[in-house]
């Protein structure tokens, strides 16, 4: 009892130092942050983050992307689904503290955003001409509740106040431009109010539906909300081009007159099939010929050039939250779906080349999606099935890898790191074998009582609860305050579970 007394108080102390002394800077952070990798479809899933078929993320998982040679891991994030009367659930804000806490244990410089437009949109889609004060009081609301949960972690954790922001019509104007960033203004100062380190962590804000000409053309640094401290924002863009390549699923006949020219999918890269040019990377409709600058590196050069004389070099270091290029399985075979993945490999070397020359960091999308049976082919990473953390994509993953000097891959593991936050909940105990929450002590009649595990048992005062990473309630025990509880976890499924004894949280793997 004494041992773990001193050591919270330990805690305590350490937090209190570390809330005075300021970050290192977004530039500082982005020096460390390499390139990225997305856990997509996931935590993004509005309700539960199993809808869209990946399991719980598992620190395996997040292991096996720190070895694969990423050392930032972007989490898309549901919130607005989990929070009845604009509350976010502290289940729900729980499940998000494990996922983190599994990136952050494994090394990860870990990006925590609000995704939206698996939940109706109700941010992403809905950006007018004038500030909506419901949108406006949720973003208030959401990134309170998010950055007292995560104020005592140190500068590897950063937020992203959204994603793909656009308006509710085709075209930016200063007012769409104006209404967005006043919310951005609104997520900034939620989050610096709450103290802590979020006084000086890193921000990120996004471009106009994080499209790299849009915002150039439409959302200058002198258009960006202000920030109390200096040299703490960063901005994000996605990069998809060209999409006929890389997402296209069918082909389209946009802008052609009376629809009698078709935009076909692109399968090749570099890599061009002379005997199939509509099917070369840069294949222009309407001129009948290859656009050199789309079919070779000189595009997202030509891009991410941009990026940096229009931000990076203006004080705002610029991350690419998003890139990828789905396989084309469905449609190829032989000797011809060989010629795609050799262009695949080229172009995410490519995009990782351009984004490193000009300052930019590269963060992967992956979907999980392993099983090549749609057309929606992006998973690197493999979640689905065992062992989980495999490399699906090796070719891939090593031409992105050779752009920061790594070598070919070779999963050696990697060595834990515990001190990413002061936050004595986060803490690694000896006595308790699954790390992640410490054992708590409530108080009755003046007495100090251990919430713990021994065994298949849980040890409290008063109601347990435990529920699932889901945020479900699996099983209650106890009512009365003043009784001595226990919880038998006989019967429970394999997993692992938050168990609740009052304001104590425990993490409980059942094996």
């Amino acid at each position: 009892m004494k041992q773990i007394l001193a050591k919270t108080a330990i805690f305590a102390i350490a937090g209190a130092i570390s809330a005075m002394a300021a970050l290192p800077t977004a530039k500082e952070v982005q020096a460390n942050m390499g390139m990225g990798f997305n856990i997509g479809n996931s935590m993004e899933v509005p309700n539960s983050p199993t809808l869209w078929g990946n399991p719980f993320p598992t620190q395996d998982l997040l292991d096996s992307v720190k070895a694969a040679g990423f050392n930032t891991v972007r989490i898309p994030c549901a919130w607005d689904s989990h929070a009845p009367g604009g509350v976010i659930t502290e289940t729900w804000l729980d499940s998000v503290k494990t996922v983190v806490d599994y990136a952050m244990r494994a090394g990860l410089y870990t990006i925590l955003n609000i995704h939206h437009e698996g939940e109706g949109g109700w941010f992403q889609s809905n950006i007018g001409t004038n500030v909506d004060n419901g949108i406006d009081t949720k973003m208030k609301n959401y990134w309170t509740q998010i950055a007292n949960k995560f104020k005592n972690y140190n500068e590897r954790l950063i937020f992203a106040g959204a994603n793909e922001p656009g308006p509710n019509v085709n075209t930016w104007t200063a007012e769409h431009v104006s209404t967005l960033m006043h919310y951005y203004q609104t997520f900034i100062d939620a989050v610096r109010a709450t103290g802590g380190n979020n006084e000086t962590r890193t921000l990120i804000i996004q471009g106009l539906n994080t499209d790299i000409d849009k915002s150039v053309a439409n959302a200058p640094v002198s258009t960006f909300p202000t920030d109390k401290v200096s040299g703490y924002l960063m901005f994000e863009v996605h990069y998809y081009d060209p999409y006929q390549y890389t997402l296209m699923t069918s082909q389209q006949d946009w802008g052609a007159p009376g629809g009698e020219m078709i935009l076909p999918q692109y399968y090749y890269g570099d890599y061009q099939k002379a005997s199939e040019p509509k099917r070369n990377a840069g294949y222009n409709a309407w001129a009948g010929s290859i656009d050199s600058k789309l079919a070779s590196i000189t595009h997202p050069q030509e891009q991410f050039a941009k990026m940096k004389s229009n931000y990076v070099d203006k004080g705002y270091p610029v991350i690419v939250g998003e890139f990828g290029a789905n396989v084309r399985s469905p449609d190829l075979s032989g000797s011809d779906l060989d010629l795609h993945k050799q262009g695949r490999v080229q172009w995410h070397k490519d995009v990782v080349s351009a984004a490193k020359q000009y300052g930019l960091t590269p963060i992967l999308w992956d979907m999980g999606n392993e099983s090549n049976s749609g057309y929606d082919n992006m998973a690197y990473i493999r979640r689905q099935s065992s062992p989980v953390g495999k490399v699906l994509e090796t070719d891939v993953i090593n031409a992105m890898r050779s752009v920061y000097n790594l070598g070919n891959y070779v999963n050696n593991g990697v060595t834990h790191v515990e001190d990413f936050t002061t936050d004595a909940s986060s803490q690694c105990d000896a006595m308790i074998p699954e790390c992640g929450w410490t054992e708590g002590l409530n108080t009755v009649a003046g007495a100090a009582v251990k919430f713990r595990r021994e065994g298949n048992m849980l040890w409290g005062m008063g109601t347990i609860k435990l529920f699932d990473l889901k945020g479900n309630l699996v099983r209650t025990a106890g009512s009365n305050a003043s009784d001595a509880t226990t919880m038998q976890l006989q019967g429970i499924r394999q997993g692992v579970y938050i168990a609740r004894n009052g304001a104590q949280t425990l993490r409980v793997q059942v094996k």
